[in-house]
């Protein structure tokens, strides 16, 4: 029964993909008939508005002119193909990649990518339906995401490469298609237009493809004049859009200058090239000012994104040398752009992943961006090779641990290998949408594990309440591994108090004014490049429940009394233990939700450390130790307390005193067997 139903099931799935590329098929022949009629040389996408567009005297267009002074349109048409073919040459392309080859499979079918794979393609029609609501197995997408990114038309390098490697024209008939058809359906861009279509960053990422995709397809011998028309019309309605749609700052802006740069020097014939490069020219290089704090973080304070940033400033600096405009730098952006570089080293993790504070997905190489962005620097970067061969070769980076109280991130390791012990912790600024209300979160690995990851995004925005509720819990300060007030967000009102470090001994506080009446300062010790101390204090007069959170990744686990132990059979594990400091304290199991990806989360292991602050009590405090450890090196007696000038951790028979001098910015560490 089960298998009848299954060919059942096939056989109509198999009708339905047949019957949508039929139609498919008969809408590009349908469309492809009427291209030939000649364009009229007086429409929107004719030849008079596009030589409107034109700097007639720039060099090649000689002939243009000619024709065009004689108003000898067919002429001037042919002449600015011919230009056009004889100057856009294309990259060689050899093979093409299992996903380039599935998107342009995809395309072909017209089922199209929005958010990543945080989706299925969907299927837009025969006739593509550029603006309608996605739909999935009967169900709409509430995903804003998938909107804003679906206008990227992000397959189309896939086309360009799987036209340039076979010469199947029917990915040239494809591309041709989807050009016109959006542009019919979309322009000219007006404050009516759907926002994910008008915003900039679209407008940016349409233009990247538009450029993109010219070398390649204009080798076709379809690639006529009509094509090159509708071309350069939308190529520059959509170049002067993004004038109109500048962001107030942050990435978008960023984007949208470097593209709007590219624009004036990848088509230098239109008019307005020289107006497009100023604005990149006049207010680019002031954005690395702006956007990044002197040591080298963005300000939105996301690591993904700083991958953008690095590769967006870069970029900028190249091509500004290349094109002789390093005059518009200021002094320093170089020397800032190297310091983005370092920051994204140190965070780096041992597995070569990145952190996942904020809106960043944690599946990320740090190599990628080295690789191809700081490629160009490399002679500058001492520890390139490290990064780029995710530390097979080359000398790592000259610290092991680091403080950036600027930004508000602190790195904690072991040492350079794959096996470290390595923490972070987060007390920033309140920087930008991206940014979470977590000042005090941390993460930890250790010996080749993630034991403790920050709980990631989720997702964006949605226009599902439900996808909001989700959105605002992963954003929330109760799922983020810090101090919370009767489980209400934190106010970000970070301050740094001392950073010291030995060899065997690291040392941080820093402080947090989470609530009008109630100050959190958090001491994190990094003891014999093995274990850790934290020291929370609730300081003010609020009262309430004291909650300090923690979560593991998704594993096995136990809660016990004041311990919470990972329990992996193979490999490294951790125990965390707390230790009461004068009040009662419980141990309460809470909600935990982990997001690696867009649209996937996954439970995980969460609880929290609580204590009853009343008015009169001046201030709360915890005290919790974290011992990661190797397979079979469970730790049998550990035990920690607060004494004079310091603290006192006990692990198997070692006993380390630390001790911490805030006024006078000093630390010492002493240890003795018992």
């Amino acid at each position: 029964m089960k298998r009848s139903l299954f060919v059942v099931v096939s056989a109509l799935l198999a009708l339905s993909a047949r019957a949508e590329s039929d139609a498919i098929h008969r809408q590009v022949e349908k469309f492809n008939k009427a291209w030939e009629k000649p364009e009229p040389s007086d429409s929107d996408f004719g030849i008079e508005r596009v030589l409107s567009f034109l700097n007639l005297d720039f060099q090649g267009l000689e002939q243009v002119k000619a024709a065009a002074a004689k108003k000898d349109y067919a002429a001037a048409e042919k002449e600015l193909l011919a230009y056009f073919k004889s100057t856009r040459i294309p990259a060689p392309v050899e093979s093409l990649s299992s996903k380039m080859e599935l998107h342009a499979e995809d395309a072909l079918r017209h089922y199209f990518r929005g958010n990543r794979d945080a989706h299925p393609p969907v299927f837009r029609g025969a006739d593509i339906d550029w603006t309608a609501r996605a739909v999935v197995d009967g169900k709409e997408i509430h995903d804003a995401e998938w909107y804003y990114q679906f206008q990227r038309l992000t397959w189309w390098p896939a086309l360009a490469r799987a036209y340039a490697v076979t010469r199947d024209e029917n990915y040239f008939f494809e591309w041709r298609y989807e050009m016109a058809d959006w542009a019919a359906d979309n322009l000219p861009i007006t404050r009516e237009t759907p926002k994910f279509v008008r915003r900039g960053m679209e407008t940016y990422n349409r233009c990247e493809r538009l450029t993109d995709a010219l070398p390649y397809m204009i080798q076709s011998e379809h690639f006529d004049a009509k094509t090159l028309s509708w071309f350069l019309v939308s190529f520059h309605e959509q170049a002067e859009h993004i004038r109109t749609a500048y962001a107030a700052k942050g990435n978008h802006l960023l984007g949208e200058l470097s593209v709007v740069f590219l624009n004036g020097v990848n088509f230098p014939e239109f008019k307005l090239s020289a107006a497009w490069r100023n604005d990149a020219l006049n207010r680019l290089p002031q954005m690395m000012i702006e956007e990044v704090y002197d040591d080298g973080m963005n300000k939105e304070l996301v690591f993904s994104y700083h991958t953008m940033y690095i590769s967006l400033f870069a970029q900028a600096y190249d091509l500004f040398r290349q094109n002789g405009y390093e005059g518009h730098l200021p002094a320093e952006y170089y020397e800032r752009l190297l310091k983005m570089a370092e920051i994204h080293a140190l965070q780096s993790f041992p597995d070569n992943t990145i952190c996942q504070f904020g809106d960043a997905h944690k599946d990320r190489s740090p190599a990628v961006v080295f690789r191809k962005a700081l490629a160009p620097f490399a002679a500058d970067i001492p520890y390139f090779d490290y990064m780029v061969s995710s530390g097979a070769k080359g000398t790592p980076p000259a610290r092991r641990n680091a403080a950036y109280p600027q930004s508000g991130f602190y790195f904690f390791r072991s040492e350079w290998s794959r096996s470290a012990v390595f923490m972070l912790v987060k007390c920033s600024p309140g920087g930008a949408w991206h940014n979470q209300i977590d000042n005090g979160t941390f993460e930890l690995f250790a010996y080749g594990r993630n034991l403790m990851n920050d709980s990631g995004s989720y997702m964006y925005g949605s226009t599902s309440t439900e996808d909001q509720r989700w959105r605002d819990w992963f954003r929330s300060t109760k799922a983020h591994q810090t101090l919370t007030l009767d489980n209400r967000d934190i106010d970000l009102k970070p301050e740094h108090v001392l950073w010291s470090e030995s060899e065997n001994l690291t040392a941080l506080v820093i402080e947090n004014q989470s609530y009008p009446e109630l100050k959190h300062r958090r001491t994190v010790l990094f003891v014999d490049n093995q274990y850790f101390l934290i020291y929370d204090e609730a300081v003010g007069e609020a009262a309430g429940d004291v909650r300090a959170h923690f979560q593991f990744v998704p594993c096995k686990s136990v809660l016990q009394g004041l311990s919470a132990q990972t329990q992996y059979p193979k490999g490294a594990n951790l125990l965390v233990k707390t230790f009461p400091q004068g009040k009662d304290i419980s141990a309460e199991e809470e909600e935990g939700w982990i997001s690696y990806q867009p649209q996937v989360k996954e439970p995980r292991p969460a609880w929290s450390w609580k204590v009853r602050k009343t008015a009169g009590d001046t201030q709360v405090t915890f005290l919790t130790a974290l011992i990661p450890y190797r397979e079979g090196e469970a730790p049998e007696v550990v035990e920690a307390s607060v004494v004079a000038g310091g603290f006192l951790l006990c692990v198997d028979g070692r006993e380390y005193r630390v001790e911490v001098d805030v006024a006078e910015k000093s630390m010492n560490l002493t240890t003795k067997e018992f």
